[in-house]
């Protein structure tokens, strides 16, 4: 299945082909034990895949937000933020692992880089604390409190903690981030909504499963075959979701 999964990088016209249908870009930077594949991995097909990506890849995906289509285009980047990446996104995911320190150092020097070749300011930021493999032998290091700080200090930057096993707040991820572009260019800054990009012939690969490609992202959940063992914290700046209010005791 890894190599079906890799049949997604889009290194062609594919990402080129016109239709008169908007993209929204979104950049995916993390260490490699940051969980970052696994998150987007689950986000476009609906499983979980433990593997991480060192070389990353590009995906894209046929949405719809409040009645109007979308492409959106996906980047997980295999290295730090580079020129031509920055200046692609519309929007970037930070992605640590709250089980593993060294990735969660990682998102500063990430982010220095990226505001490095663009103005910060221009760019809707989510920082991720994905938590998929977390049990008594394998114990989380990173709290929710460490999370919320470093999102403070990135300054915009939402707060979002997942689980890509079980799949909770995965889409989360990625409408939110959606929502935000959106929002931004209809307040008249970032780019503007006219490029566009193709919305035909999507390879194997690119569009998760569902009952027809064009998915509406607000209505649609990934499969949690079971809840997992530990709550999950709440996006900071939000009321808590349905899946979190799920999780929270009465």
């Amino acid at each position: 299945f890894r190599d079906s999964f890799a049949d997604a990088f889009v290194n062609s016209q594919e990402w080129t082909l016109s239709r008169q249908v908007p993209d929204l870009r979104i950049g995916v930077v993390g260490s490699l034990h940051s969980g970052k594949s696994a998150l987007v991995h689950r986000y476009l097909t609906g499983t979980y895949l433990q593997e991480e990506s060192p070389e990353g890849g590009r995906f894209k995906k046929e949405i719809v937000i409040d009645g109007q289509s979308y492409l959106l285009l996906i980047r997980d980047e295999g290295g730090p933020p580079e020129q031509q990446f920055s200046q692609w996104v519309d929007a970037v995911v930070f992605v640590f692992s709250a089980e593993n320190q060294t990735s969660f150092n990682a998102i500063y020097s990430c982010y220095a880089k990226l505001a490095s070749y663009r103005d910060i300011r221009e760019i809707p930021l989510i920082l991720v604390g994905t938590q998929d493999a977390i049990s008594e032998s394998n114990p989380r290091i990173v709290d929710d409190a460490m999370g919320r700080k470093m999102a403070m200090e990135l300054k915009r930057c939402q707060y979002i903690e997942t689980c890509a096993t079980y799949g909770l707040n995965v889409e989360k991820v990625f409408l939110e981030a959606c929502q935000r572009i959106i929002h931004q260019r209809l307040n008249g800054s970032s780019r503007p909504m006219t490029p566009v990009r193709s919305m035909g012939s999507l390879p194997i690969g690119l569009v998760s499963p569902s009952p027809a490609n064009n998915v509406a992202m607000s209505n649609q959940r990934s499969p949690s075959p079971q809840q997992p063992p530990f709550p999950l914290g709440t996006p900071t700046g939000g009321r808590p979701s349905d899946i979190d209010r799920k999780l929270m005791p009465p």
